[in-house]
């Protein structure tokens, strides 16, 4: 890593001098609310116990000392001296917005390019160490899907495996769920028609981040699965249709669930952007789409950018397609990649559940 070669405090923050020549300005009360003492930060949780705001706005240092390890920052008309570590200073050496993400960036994807990706991984090998889950999950990170072969055919196992993540998010349609085509709740997918590539989870605030999908038994045929890459598809719009592409992450599209005693709403562009402006979540679904009505030449534009998008999310040349089999579960980004099924007929049994997003991310930063 690289080293400070010389710190020096000005009126209003220290100016420190990184050996590879870089030059950072930490403002007095930005180090002092990120001091790593057992006062500022607790030792377990992690949380901050300083009051921030009780800091006083004229706040500044008399001098300032460091090693390889840390810097001290020794404050004025006082004797606190603030240790705070060299490499958090490092992290921190170039302003910027703030950044979240658990994982490099996703590996965009078309049907030929998905062909030979790297998406499988063993049921034995997620269950038995967290080498197994952190593999499994930057699968899902890198591609928006992943593949466990040799699980068992079994809901228990199935949700052993789901919960190897976290826990299981509770829905309308309950935590972890079974069905059939017998319409036992208001939703297609309890039926065996055809369903074009779509989001779950439009109708809530805050969608389904991620799903798993398992056929425990199948005597029919039809059924063929799909996958297709929400970011890629973003990136085409972006390229050959700005104009479309801006309506598609501006105008806000309502879904909504009507049945088993809830109407569940909620609204939110197609392409849901970060305050980086850095694309994080498709949310697309022509079946839950809500009725609404814009003025005459806006809504000829919505149109004109759903039909554009509908074309590409249902092109055989940008989807992933299988039949899902027992022993084979299927993990998918529900902020990213889109899904669908081809009509069937016979017998099919799924099970499956839901995660939170952030719940998949944080086990992304701790299973490695």
């Amino acid at each position: 890593m690289t080293a400070i070669d010389q710190i020096r405090p000005t009126d209003s923050c220290l100016h420190v001098t990184w050996d590879d020549g870089i030059e950072s300005w930490y403002p007095w009360l930005w180090l002092r609310d990120h001091a790593h003492d057992e006062a500022t930060i607790h030792p377990i949780t992690q949380q901050r116990k300083l009051e921030t705001a009780t800091l006083p706005a004229d706040l500044r240092a008399d001098s300032a000392t460091t090693d390889d390890r840390v810097a001290r920052i020794h404050w004025q008309g006082n004797t606190e001296v603030s240790e705070v570590p060299v490499d958090f200073l490092h992290r921190f050496r170039l302003p910027a917005p703030a950044r979240i993400a658990a994982a490099p960036r996703p590996v965009l994807w078309d049907g030929a390019a998905i062909a030979e990706a790297p998406l499988q991984i063993r049921y034995e090998h997620v269950m038995d160490s967290s080498e197994g889950v952190h593999q499994w999950l930057s699968i899902v990170a890198a591609y928006g899907f992943a593949l466990v072969t040799g699980t068992p055919a079994t809901a228990a196992a199935t949700e052993d495996l789901i919960r190897r993540v976290g826990y299981v998010r509770e829905t309308i349609f309950g935590g972890f769920w079974q069905f059939t085509d017998d319409l036992s709740k208001a939703d297609l997918a309890y039926t065996t028609t055809h369903l074009s590539s779509h989001t779950d989870g439009t109708y809530s605030h805050d969608a389904p981040g991620l799903q798993m999908l398992h056929c425990l038994h199948f005597d029919g045929t039809g059924g063929e699965s799909t996958l297709v890459d929400g970011f890629k598809i973003a990136e085409v719009l972006r390229a050959t249709e700005p104009k479309l592409f801006e309506v598609l992450s501006t105008v806000a599209i309502p879904g909504q669930y009507i049945g088993d005693g809830s109407h569940l709403m909620s609204a939110r562009p197609v392409f849901h952007h970060d305050h980086n402006g850095t694309l994080v979540q498709v949310s697309y679904n022509n079946s839950d789409r809500a009725p609404f009505l814009l003025p005459p030449d806006d809504m000829a534009r919505l149109y004109s950018a759903l039909r554009s998008f509908d074309k590409l999310a249902n092109s055989p040349t940008m989807q992933w397609r299988q039949v899902l089999r027992p022993g084979t579960a299927l993990l998918f980004d529900n902020w990213r990649a889109l899904h669908g099924r081809h009509a069937y007929a016979g017998q099919r049994t799924m099970c499956g559940a839901y995660l939170n997003h952030e719940d998949f991310e944080s086990r992304l930063r701790t299973a490695g």
